[in-house]
């Protein structure tokens, strides 16, 4: 056990001198809360504005609807009055981002909701822009909708006609879902950003301690060291294990402080975040930390130099998020098998614990016993490797 200790020190305190690489390792631990929460807030707080602010709008042909036109006004929306245009020119406008909404109204507009008879105003706007500009179209297309409703009602009833006669089905509408599960949806990246951010933390020093020993020579003389092979690997692997675990906790430390700054509150949603749920995750992420602390070794033990580990590793990170994603595009369910997947497990059992839901005993254990066997398993074949004198070659 002193021969561990002795190469766990040595590697922690060679890590700590390299600033560089050390500021490298735990560049996301301490930038990824402040991006995320920075992009959150960001988009929650443009929402809230739409919703709130007026919508402006430019119309071109607004004397041919006077009656359309109060109505927008009446509803919070601002109107640019614009010289009568075709659909092709309103479209030019807006592509240009001279206008970013333009409502064309036809001449005769007027002419034919007298008849009774249905036109067709035209709605322009670019949904590729990154801006509020859909969203404000949504809302545009929403009050239309209303007042050619309100039209449709009152043709009938003029008619004697009951207007329920057109609606034979009204539904009633319950979400079951609660502000936590609806959040939820605003905050499923966090631990994609968490899980990424503690396999980061080792990722220069499983380099460092494998390939890059190897390329510099001081790999053999290390080996011919009157230190057990085993000892020599555990030590590596333990102290990739500890930045990974360094680089965990301040991952948890910024989610921890910079969460509850995200506005969720003026959208009427909340969220409760609480120390005992981050010492939760913490703790459902420790066998994670020894498992990817293994693979990070294993797989830069395999390549010959320092750059060819880097190209290996960068592809090898992000495969264990590969499932997360996938789980949060699809809405895929949480099952007893996916506690036997690495990161997919840690993923899913995260967010439950970030949303305060019920966690089963089971699943907990069987994801930490699964990621434990597989980690050991790795470990074992880390050793296998440094038994071996090729691992020189």
């Amino acid at each position: 056990m002193s021969a561990f200790w002795v190469v766990w020190s040595k590697e922690c305190i060679d890590n700590l001198r390299d600033r560089r690489t050390l500021l490298s390792s735990l560049s996301l631990a301490l930038l990824g809360p402040i991006f995320f929460i920075g992009i959150m807030s960001l988009v929650l707080s443009e929402a809230i504005e739409d919703q709130d602010d007026a919508v402006r709008i430019s119309i071109a042909g607004s004397a041919n609807a006077p009656e359309l036109i109060r109505y927008l006004e009446s509803h919070n929306t601002e109107v640019d009055a614009i010289e009568a245009l075709s659909g092709g020119a309103a479209r030019n406008l807006v592509k240009s981002g001279e206008h970013d909404l333009v409502l064309v109204i036809p001449a005769d507009f007027g002419m034919r909701l007298r008849a009774g008879q249905m036109t067709t105003p035209t709605l322009v706007y670019d949904t590729s822009e990154l801006g509020s500009a859909p969203q404000r179209a949504r809302r545009v297309e929403r009050m239309l909708e209303t007042y050619g409703r309100t039209i449709g009602v009152l043709r009938l009833q003029l008619r004697g006609i009951d207007p329920t006669l057109i609606q034979p089905l009204l539904v009633d509408r319950v979400d079951v879902a609660s502000n936590a599960e609806q959040a939820l949806k605003l905050l499923g990246m966090a631990p994609y950003f968490i899980l990424l951010g503690a396999f980061m933390g080792g990722f220069y020093l499983a380099i460092d301690t494998t390939a890059g020993e190897r390329e510099q020579g001081s790999l053999e003389p290390l080996l011919s060291q009157p230190v057990s092979r085993t000892a020599l690997v555990l030590g590596k692997i333990a102290a990739t294990c500890t930045y990974t675990a360094v680089s965990l906790v301040l991952m948890l430390v910024g989610f921890y402080i910079g969460l509850p700054l995200v506005p969720l509150d003026r959208i009427g949603l909340a969220l409760d975040f609480t120390l005992m749920n981050f010492i939760g995750i913490f703790v459902l992420m420790l066998p994670l930390t020894w498992f990817s602390a293994a693979l990070l070794t294993v797989v830069a033990s395999l390549a010959k130099t320092y750059k060819e580990a880097q190209t290996y590793l960068s592809f090898l990170i992000m495969v264990p998020t590969l499932p997360i994603m996938f789980t949060q595009l699809f809405g895929v369910e949480s099952t007893p098998w996916m506690m036997l997947i690495p990161s997919l497990a840690q993923s899913l059992l995260m967010t439950s614990l970030m949303t305060n839901d019920a966690v089963a005993w089971t699943d907990i254990t069987l994801s930490m016993v699964s990621t434990a066997l597989l980690a050991v398993l790795l470990t074992w074949f880390a050793i296998r490797l440094y038994n071996k004198e090729r691992v020189l070659g």
